[in-house]
């Protein structure tokens, strides 16, 4: 890896509520961080969250990646709630990152907190909410201005606890050196837009400082839930590079003249030089080449399918020359809920994408259309009430 992660938190319980139940997790050694909004009245979100981190934690130290620790944890809070009565019905969200090989960062997220990305001053969006709002939104049936006064806004349509098996979404995010990112519950993205989030991540270069300001701006805002912010910083990895060893080779013995090697004489010179000035062109123009077909074959993405997944490839539908495609996130979206025109695209290879992130958006606009073509029924998306967690140090 050529960059590591800086985190800082920070953690409020608001203005309204009188306890904590958000979470939050920051593991230097593993380069794990998460945050999770645990919901189920008092006491059983507190727990829900709490026991979500550590099953998070015990699973990526035990080898697990990202989306299999989360599945971890889902199992966790499912059979916690239902064996004991007194937390019956918890649940939380779940947002967590790790650094992976090739300064890779893998997101795993569940529920509607939040992750977004500040690079050059510009800050995105990373994760999809899982909320019946931000579903309407998908199928056309909300704006973002509606959704931000509806009454729904707080029903949650997946979290971590609620049925024995969940469905992950992974993002891998290419960071590079001066990247910033941001996870949140939504006690702060229901109480500041994303143009002061923006602003604050931007002007303060101090991770602390940014993560407390956007704190306090929420309680500004109102502070009606928990609010809990990880700021983090991507920055180049510390530590001595590897020297290369020098190695010095004898001078070779110089051969007597009737050992010289053919082309050592003058004429000899001559005609290798007529054949180097032939054959250069001919290299350089097969290096391009070359090189433009590498470049289409490992900067270009499109979305396929692996079994009855919808899949995220590298590359080009069926290869190119000798580059075959390799999958990129093999996402829990069945080819099979799919509209006919979406299924018919991705079954022949839709898209030339210029990004893992471009490909993953399309992804998500066929998601939403399959919710459209199954006419989501509302009165299955569960109630969650606002939250957040106690300042205090992180889940241990």
């Amino acid at each position: 890896m050529t960059v590591h992660l800086v985190v800082r938190a920070a953690t409020d319980v608001g203005r309204v509520r009188d306890h904590n139940e958000d979470a939050f997790l920051v593991d230097d050694r593993l380069g794990l961080f998460a945050v999770a909004d645990g919901m189920g009245g008092h006491q059983a979100g507190e727990v829900a969250s709490a026991t979500a981190l550590e099953a998070l934690r015990a699973a990526v130290t035990s080898g697990a990646g990202i989306r299999d620790a989360v599945t971890s944890a889902n199992d966790a809070v499912y059979e916690k709630s239902t064996t004991d009565e007194r937390l019956r019905g918890m649940g939380t969200t779940l947002t967590a990152g790790t650094l992976a090989a090739g300064d890779t960062l893998l997101l795993g997220h569940v529920g509607d907190s939040r992750g977004y990305l500040l690079r050059d001053h510009h800050l995105e969006r990373l994760t999809t909410d899982h909320s019946l709002v931000e579903e309407l939104i998908q199928a056309g049936e909300l704006t973002e201005e509606q959704a931000e006064s509806d009454p729904r806004r707080s029903m949650i349509t997946r979290a971590l606890g609620i049925e024995p098996e969940v469905e992950v979404d992974l993002y891998p995010i290419q960071v590079v050196s001066g990247d910033r990112l941001l996870l949140c519950s939504d006690g702060l993205t229901g109480m500041v837009g994303e143009d002061r989030i923006e602003a604050a991540l931007t002007d303060e270069a101090d991770p602390n400082v940014a993560a407390r300001r956007l704190v306090d701006a929420a309680n500004a805002g109102g502070g009606i839930d928990n609010i809990t912010v990880l700021v983090v910083d991507v920055v180049d990895a510390e530590g001595p590079t590897a020297a290369v060893p020098v190695v010095t080779a004898p001078e070779p013995e110089a051969a007597p003249p009737s050992s010289r090697p053919p082309g050592s004489g003058p004429s000899g010179r001559r005609r290798l030089r007529r054949i180097l000035l032939w054959a250069l062109p001919v290299v350089v123009v097969l290096g391009v080449a070359f090189g433009i077909v590498d470049y289409y074959a490992h900067h270009t993405y499109f979305v396929g399918t692996d079994g009855n997944r919808v899949t995220v490839f590298q590359g080009r539908p069926g290869g190119l020359l000798f580059w075959n495609p390799t999958v990129q996130d093999r996402t829990s979206l069945d080819t099979r809920t799919l509209v006919s025109s979406d299924r018919a695209q991705v079954g022949a290879g839709h898209g030339q994408f210029s990004s893992v992130g471009a490909a993953s958006a399309y992804v998500r606009q066929l998601r939403a259309r399959a919710a459209q073509r199954r006419h989501l029924n509302l009165g299955n998306a569960l109630p969650v009430t606002p939250t957040t967690v106690a300042t205090g140090p992180p889940a241990p």
